[in-house]
């Protein structure tokens, strides 16, 4: 069952996407529902700008991974001991 939705656009959004869909040669509508349904399809990580990274560094820590928060902390108490 189809559900309708309303949303408001700025001027400036609904001309940009009026002309992407003008250039394909379809409703707004249209062009709006294949961009949602094409983000709703794509798998995330293919978006995430690290991805092409991994593997790529040579790093002397190699537990970044599954001791991210301990390393985040102490750069944190290090910037703080710094500021003061």
């Amino acid at each position: 069952m189809d559900k309708n939705i309303t949303l408001q656009l700025s001027e400036s959004l609904e001309q940009q996407l009026s002309q992407k869909a003008a250039q394909l040669n379809i409703s707004l509508e249209s062009f709006i529902i294949d961009v949602l349904e094409q983000y709703n399809s794509e798998d995330k990580a293919e978006n995430d700008p690290i991805t092409p990274l991994i593997g790529t560094l040579k790093m002397k820590k190699n537990d970044l991974a599954e001791n991210h928060d301990f390393y985040l902390s102490q750069a944190l108490q290090q910037e703080l001991k710094g500021v003061e």
